[in-house]
């Protein structure tokens, strides 16, 4: 009797999915090789070549290392020496060019058989779980005698290269059956059709290109599933509602190993994500160590851990690595199990335990419990109700039913979850966020629900990929030049700081990486600071410190110098927006002028603070674990001279005037700059009629109030109801409230120079010193 089909033998995916595929083209000029990929030194192999989509009266053929491999001008490769090269061959008339890689062994055995000591890579080769014959990825249809087709692309090497057209036939499926174990072979992975493979088609239907070796491994660690699955299933069973239970309905596996659709993540749409909800992008680790085939050895496919160690000391194996926790995460208690010193893998583990308990305590409230085991298909009937599968339990006949859409979701993360055993080190973010939503998800609907108060989702501020500053560009999947500097990770910083221009980026990032900060890692970590400080007007300044690094990304984008050149231009006056996160044009005061300065009045400098100036100097990165936070600071670094104070938010100090004009000298100075900015707003619906309102959520901010209620409704706050006609002292006014709203800590910043910009404003637009206010 045949075994059920578990998990595979070792750390390499091998899937049977047709929906997911190499990346396929419409006809196009190319030439095709076939033949063999070994042979013997001193015996000699036969390659043909085939021209499509062109044509060519004869072919020129080329040996890359002639030590290794010969060849003639009818394609015969004749073995030299052991070891590894590639035949090239031209058209003579279309000059389109094909290569062919060619293993040359160095002899026979004693018997008979190969010498392993003169085939290149054998030893590490043959050790491997892809020359494992006796694998359940290999030998489960050794009872057939044939490996289906279905199957046969990731479960033998005549099936990988019929699926990528390596045979000649048309890529992106499999035409026949194929040998049961014909394991990994080495033209299964140098095969010409695999290694010119640079793009992946996942099951999502989404499609990821620019790859390099690293592509022949996701044609087989993708999975052969993705959430749109589970809704297409759902909307062909006709279920309506997220808790209606039908036999239409059953459990959708990713299947095994998937590490390409966890690394990938969005890119890639691998898990179910939920509509609602924002993911993370592909993972980038560190350079040389951000591909399959840079972390795993390609032939072995263990991880090298002596390379690991140089950035984590004392890692030597998986279980160590089970350890890790990047300093950026360490703020964060994933799990709510208040351990942060946890690796991550713990965490991803606690969410995992907290999500299963959910869909048990789902099933039961419904008299439906069910259990999880580890034999398909997975999902059982709970009959004695104890949450665990036994023996009698797990098996076919007794598979779980009573599937509702929402229960189906989450045992599909659930799943993924468990079988790509390394997704802590692929993309744990996406895993957590995956969890936590299919958790949270179910706990909706249950009447006793979990306390779920403690869970953590995302990551704070540079480090939250699921944020807007990173997945902004999601849908084109690049980051236009004018916005990549600050928004593609280390890439577009760098390109910017160095000319003050930026530049495409083709790929979204999850926020900064280690490399936009650091020039170097374990063990220093040296800080990269750029010579100078782009202003928006193209100007530079210098600062002090390392204060250049965070200035590039917080000095805003629009300022004085850039108003007065559109609005000296002519034209209609348009509203210009500081951007997000102005911190270091605020501090900088006049010397940077990102605020609008109006003629005949001065403005405060660069602020002046006993705890120092620099902006690390109160966001201190070492201190709050990176997160940048003040309060993840504030014992060490604030509470010795704001000790009558518990957060930032209530500091006044010696600022003792009541400058918003509302009677209360006490109040912190984020409430007087609230206050200011709330005169200002007021001044700015005067001249408008009161046909004028703000929204800081929608771009472009400003609206027209049709209702003149004075808030911007969802109706209103829409590109097409954006607010016109803007006249020259709107734009100025309306610079400085955005300014003072887009930088929420500008009270702290430069209290004297916001209040400044807002006081001004006031006076300006309304042509008087306003009633009760103060200028700092």
């Amino acid at each position: 009797m045949r075994r059920p089909l578990l998990l595979l033998a070792g750390p390499l995916l091998l899937t049977c999915a047709l929906s997911a595929c190499a990346k396929l083209e419409t006809p196009h000029p190319e030439l095709v090789t076939d033949g063999p990929h070994s042979v013997l030194v001193g015996q000699a192999i036969q390659l043909t070549v085939t021209t499509r989509e062109a044509t060519d009266d004869g072919y020129h053929w080329e040996s890359e290392a002639p030590a290794i491999a010969t060849v003639d001008d009818s394609g015969q490769v004749t073995g030299v020496g052991a070891g590894e090269t590639t035949i090239k061959v031209t058209g003579a008339s279309s000059r389109l060019e094909a290569r062919h890689v060619v293993v040359v062994m160095g002899g026979l055995a004693g018997d008979g058989g190969v010498d392993p000591n003169q085939v290149p890579y054998y030893l590490a080769w043959s050790g491997s779980p892809h020359a494992d014959t006796t694998a359940e990825a290999f030998s489960h249809w050794n009872e057939d005698g044939l490996v289906p087709a279905s199957c046969a692309r990731c479960h033998s090497s005549e099936g990988y290269i019929d699926f990528l057209g390596g045979d000649g036939s048309a890529p992106g499926r499999v035409d026949a059956p194929a040998p049961t174990q014909s394991v990994v072979r080495c033209e299964t992975c140098h095969d010409s059709a695999a290694s010119s493979l640079t793009a992946i088609t996942f099951p999502s239907g989404k499609q990821v290109t620019g790859l390099g070796p690293e592509a022949r491994c996701v044609v087989c660690h993708q999975g052969r599933a993705a959430g749109r699955d589970i809704d297409a299933q759902v909307a062909d069973a006709g279920v309506v509602g997220e808790d209606t239970a039908s036999p239409a309905l059953g459990f959708t596996n990713i299947h095994y190993y998937p590490a390409g659709a966890t690394l990938f993540a969005s890119q890639a749409a691998g898990g179910y994500q939920y509509a609602e909800q924002v993911y993370d992008s592909r993972f980038r680790h560190v350079p040389s160590f951000d591909k399959c085939n840079e972390c795993h050895d390609p032939h072995t496919t263990r991880v090298r851990w002596d390379a690991c160690a140089t950035c984590h000391p004392g890692v030597t194996d998986v279980t160590k690595a089970w350890d890790i926790r990047q300093i950026a995460s360490r703020n964060q208690d994933y799990d709510g199990d208040h351990n942060r010193t946890e690796g991550i893998y713990y965490e991803i583990q606690g969410l995992r335990d907290r999500l299963l308990a959910a869909i048990q305590r789902y099933g039961a409230e419904r008299a439906r419990p069910l259990c999880y085991g580890n034999a398909h298909p997975y999902w059982f009937r709970d009959t004695n109700g104890d949450g665990t599968c036994n023996p009698a339990e797990a098996t076919a006949t007794n598979a779980f039913a009573g599937w509702t859409p929402r229960l189906q979701k989450a045992a599909y993360n659930y799943q993924l979850s468990r079988v790509d055993p390394g997704a802590f080190a692929h993309n744990a973010k996406y895993i957590i966020q995956l969890l936590h939503d299919s958790t949270q998800s179910l706990n909706t609907a249950l009447s006793v629900p979990f306390d779920t108060s403690l869970l953590v989702r995302n990551d704070p501020g540079h480090f939250n990929g699921a944020s807007k500053a990173a997945r902004n560009w999601d849908s084109s999947e690049t980051v236009q030049a004018s916005c990549s500097r600050c928004h593609s990770g280390a890439q577009g910083y760098r390109f910017f700081v160095q000319y003050g221009v930026g530049q495409l980026v083709p790929e979204t990032a999850n926020g900064l990486e280690c490399s936009t900060c650091h020039e170097n890692f374990e063990p220093d970590y040296d800080v990269f600071v750029p010579a100078q400080t782009w202003l928006p007007d193209g100007k530079t300044v210098n600062l002090p410190g390392q204060d250049n690094l965070c200035a590039n990304c917080h000095i805003g984008r629009a300022s004085k110098a850039t108003i007065d050149t559109a609005l000296s231009a002519g034209g209609t006056p348009r509203f210009q927006n500081v951007h997000y996160l102005p911190a270091a044009g605020t501090r900088e005061g006049t010397l940077a002028r990102i605020g609008y300065e109006y003629p005949n009045k001065t403005y405060a400098g660069r602020l002046t603070h006993m705890g120092g100036v620099q902006c690390t100097s109160c966001h201190v990165p070492g201190k709050s674990n990176h997160t940048f936070r003040i309060q993840d600071a504030w014992n060490e670094r604030c509470e010795t001279c704001h000790a009558d104070q518990s957060s930032a938010e209530q500091i006044r100090l010696v600022h003792l005037s009541d400058y918003d004009g509302d009677g209360n000298t006490a109040e912190p100075l984020e409430a007087e700059v609230e206050g200011m900015a709330a005169r200002l707003l007021t001044a700015m619906r005067g001249v408008t009629n009161n046909g004028l309102c703000y929204n800081g959520d929608v771009n472009p901010y400003f609206f027209k109030d049709t209702d003149k209620n004075g808030t911007c409704s969802a109706t209103e706050s829409v590109s097409a109801n954006a607010f016109a006609p803007f006249t020259p002292a709107l734009v100025k006014a309306a610079h400085n409230y955005q300014l003072s709203k887009k930088d929420p800590g500008a009270w702290a910043h430069n209290f004297n120079y916001v209040g400044q910009l807002l006081y001004d404003s006031v006076e300006d637009l309304t042509g008087a010193a306003p009633l009760n206010m103060q200028r700092p």
